[in-house]
């Protein structure tokens, strides 16, 4: 049974719920940590990387409702980021910095749990590099960069999350089941119903629920039944979303908290900055690449978290996993998927990929917003395809069928066991409004299928994709579960590393920031790179 069903369960009343959302009112929320990275120093391992230090607040936080000063939160115009030791250094050094956090007023940050993004960027060549920031759970953060290209460089820091606006979420993601609302058309002679629906049944409403999860593929899906006795749960024929929910919010601090993951993202950018001086060493002007070709890369060093595992250089993405031999060329391309379709089911981030391959290899586009879309070259014999996964699916005010949304392992399931294809599964961005229990829940259930999948189709190639960093969206949509997001991958798939590659992409969308949740196409056009060298022609 997962944290949140323990949690409703044991609160199944109006009154329980408001009793424990008192108890908890004036109480700092219990925060578990990641005490696998918590406050070690960044170590470097054999192959000259960083291990990744990422922290975040575990899924088991036992309660929400505190009430917050937001004006003692992290202010990042307030905070400073500087040097450890010198700002002079060689090719291949690792470089400290460290950033203390200040709020508004300027009083110093305490306690950890604020999540920041730094990268080192140069202008000139069109270079960045993620860095890895430890958080030493007194408002003081290390971050280590490796020193991958010569020359002149900037760090940067961006507070990208405070700890306060995830207590908050939580608390949402429990009360609401989401932070944004979805609704079933309900459709029949002279009747149209548009009733809201759940992850779970809401225990708040005083209402009758239609079980629809057996029509959302087996995941748990709930929508509120209408009084109207004409209205039966058979009626469901259309989806639809809106961005806003009404929330019985405690105060207007928990309101300002709120807002904050709509506010422009350069308010969130320090003003301050690191400058350095990268020397060159034995007349190189920068890091390489193991010999390792990608496609010859065992799919388990692909699982293993080490920072950075690329950088920019004249804006192109440069792995330091292995070795791209995959020439960047339509023909490339085109003789790596001859006779097979490459699957990008997901949501827009994975159309995104569907658009950018479509524009090099010179396929009519057949896309109609969310609808399914497969785009076939008869001539080169070979497809993409693209399908919405699963609900909760937020569609926006636009109505779509309900055979517009798919599971993936309903994909997976019905391939051939003669097929080729290539698979790539990915789930992230419209599970970040929900609570993380659910992203667990269906990732969970991708794992049965891709072992059979495996088993009886030798010749498949399956990969997941993992998450992408980006500043900030809309309200509530926070890239922060990302973090948590790519343990839930690792976790669930560990008894498949050995077969499926892992897309890591978090690294080369913190070096390159995204201000929204879809990325810059030029980002785009070097992960879809990225993930073409490393599934195309593998022996």
């Amino acid at each position: 049974m997962v944290f949140s069903d323990i949690v409703m369960k044991t609160c199944n009343t109006k009154a329980r719920i408001y009793s424990v959302l008192v108890f908890c009112c004036g109480l700092f929320v219990l925060y578990y940590w990641n005490w696998q990275y918590y406050n070690q120093p960044v170590e470097q391992t054999n192959r000259g990387s960083l291990k990744t230090g990422l922290l975040y607040l575990k899924e088991e936080i036992l309660c929400s409702g505190s009430i917050h000063n937001s004006s003692t939160a992290a202010d990042a115009k307030m905070s400073y980021i500087y040097p450890i030791h010198n700002t002079t250094y060689i090719l291949g050094d690792l470089i400290h910095v460290r950033i203390d956090l200040f709020d508004g007023s300027g009083n110093r940050k305490l306690s950890g749990g604020d999540v920041l993004r730094v990268w080192m960027e140069d202008k000139k060549t069109s270079a960045s590099v993620s860095g890895v920031a430890s958080d030493h759970n007194n408002g003081s953060y290390s971050v280590a960069f490796r020193a991958v290209w010569s020359g002149k460089a900037t760090i940067k820091a961006f507070l990208a999350t405070r700890r306060e606006e995830i207590v908050l979420l939580y608390k949402l993601y429990q009360i609401y089941s989401s932070l944004w609302s979805i609704h079933a058309v309900f459709k029949g002679e002279n009747i149209t119903e548009r009733p809201r629906c759940f992850t779970r049944p809401n225990t708040r409403a005083q209402t009758h629920w239609c079980n629809l999860t057996q029509e959302n593929d087996g995941f748990p899906w709930y929508c509120m039944k209408s009084k109207n006795t004409l209205t039966n749960c058979d009626m469901w024929i259309e989806t639809f979303s809106a961005t806003n929910i009404h929330y019985e919010l405690n105060n207007s601090t928990e309101n300002t908290i709120l807002s904050w993951s709509a506010t422009n993202a350069t308010q969130g950018i320090f003003r301050r900055t690191v400058p350095v001086v990268i020397k060159d060493s034995k007349l190189t002007s920068k890091l390489t690449s193991t010999p390792i070709a990608c496609n010859r890369l065992a799919p388990h060093l692909t699982w293993q978290r080490k920072a950075p595992n690329g950088f920019f250089y004249n804006n192109k993405w440069s792995s330091l996993l292995c070795n791209d031999t995959l020439p960047r060329t339509v023909d490339a391309y085109r003789h790596c998927l001859k006779g097979r379709t490459l699957w990008l089911h997901g949501d827009s981030t994975s159309m995104q990929f569907h658009i950018r391959l479509r524009s090099i290899l010179n396929l009519t586009s057949h896309a109609r917003g969310h609808t399914p879309v497969t785009d076939t070259d008869s001539t080169y014999n070979f497809s993409l395809s693209w399908h919405a996964h699963e609900l909760p699916f937020y569609h926006g005010s636009q109505h779509y069928p309900r055979s517009t949304n798919q599971a993936q392992h309903i994909m997976m399931d019905r391939l051939p066991n003669t097929t080729k294809d290539i698979v790539v599964l990915y789930m992230y961005v419209h599970f970040t409004l929900v609570h993380p229990d659910v992203f667990r829940r269906h990732i969970r259930r991708l794992v049965p299928s891709a072992k059979n999948l495996l088993a009886r189709a030798p010749n498949v190639t399956i990969a997941v994709r993992g998450p992408h960093a980006y500043f900030r969206a809309r309200r509530g949509m926070l890239s922060y579960w990302g973090i948590l997001y790519a343990d839930i991958w690792h976790q669930e798939f560990a008894s498949l590393w050995d077969k499926i590659i892992y897309l890591d992409f978090w690294d080369l969308t913190m070096a390159k920031p995204s201000k929204n949740f879809h990325p810059h196409v030029n980002t785009v056009k070097q992960m879809v790179h990225n993930m073409m060298s490393l599934l195309c022609f593998r022996t």
